[in-house]
């Protein structure tokens, strides 16, 4: 499907099922959704990513952090908490401890299963796909550096989008992080003001792409509309399309 309806947002809840943190723990592995890793009173955020989920033995494995020197904080035994988003699902855990192990010839961190989750929808608004083929453009604006980095989108909701960029964009980008002079290019629309914040960023070396997930702040009732004007037309054209295919 090109599009999909998701359910309204929902209030969070505690997952305890042995099968089920399991298996949101694989969902996170096979879509390599990033992880922002925390410690408690240090405010350097980290990521990494789940690299593998042994439900026999009752442990994962995250990879190493980004930026590097949270693998100090790993090693001395320090606690830290876990946060991942995916398709407008947070999911978080804390981790009491974790033990540098080698796998697959390459440095991880392992640790038990945790024994609770917090799970929460928090989005209820269509995100449709944006094809390559379609005028969607990006801008980052980072006033204070000066820096403009540029994109187009992958998908969009009335909400938030996630965008492509070239290069790593680990360094430049932080989540949390709030873009006030951004802007989106959308057809028939032009160029829309919008404040942004940064969700998450996702660094593919085989493409040398960064996948950034971003939510839209209050944007002016203008530019909302104008948003999602542009969602509700992939939305019929993703209907158009899924009927034709039936036939």
């Amino acid at each position: 499907m090109l599009f999909e309806q998701e359910v309204g947002p929902q209030p969070p809840r505690e997952v305890r099922s042995h099968i089920e943190i399991t298996s949101l723990l694989k969902m996170l592995q096979q879509s390599r959704d990033p992880l922002m890793v925390t410690f408690p009173e240090r405010s350097q955020k980290y990521q990494s990513f789940v690299v593998d989920v042994d439900s026999t033995n009752g442990s994962f494995c995250i990879d190493e952090l980004i930026p590097r020197d949270g693998d100090r904080f790993v090693e001395q035994g320090e606690p830290f908490r876990v946060d991942a988003w995916h398709e407008g699902i947070h999911i978080r855990w804390s981790c009491t401890a974790a033990e540098k192990v080698n796998f697959e010839d390459a440095p991880a961190y392992a640790a038990p299963l945790p024994e609770e989750m917090m799970y929460h929808q928090k989005r209820g608004a269509f995100r449709a796909a944006v094809h390559r083929s379609l005028e969607t453009g990006i801008g980052l604006i980072k006033p204070q550096r000066q820096q403009q980095i540029n994109g187009t989108l992958i998908d969009i909701s009335a909400t938030g989008c996630k965008a492509r960029f070239s290069g790593d964009l680990g360094k430049q980008l932080s989540p949390g992080e709030l873009l006030e002079q951004s802007y989106l290019e959308l057809p028939d629309a032009g160029r829309l003001g919008v404040a942004i914040e940064v969700r998450h960023v996702a660094y593919d070396e085989t493409t040398d792409e960064s996948h950034v997930g971003l939510r839209f702040r209050q944007p002016p009732p203008a530019v909302q509309r104008q948003i999602d004007r542009y969602v509700n037309t992939l939305q019929r054209e993703a209907r158009r399309l899924e009927k034709d295919d039936l036939f």
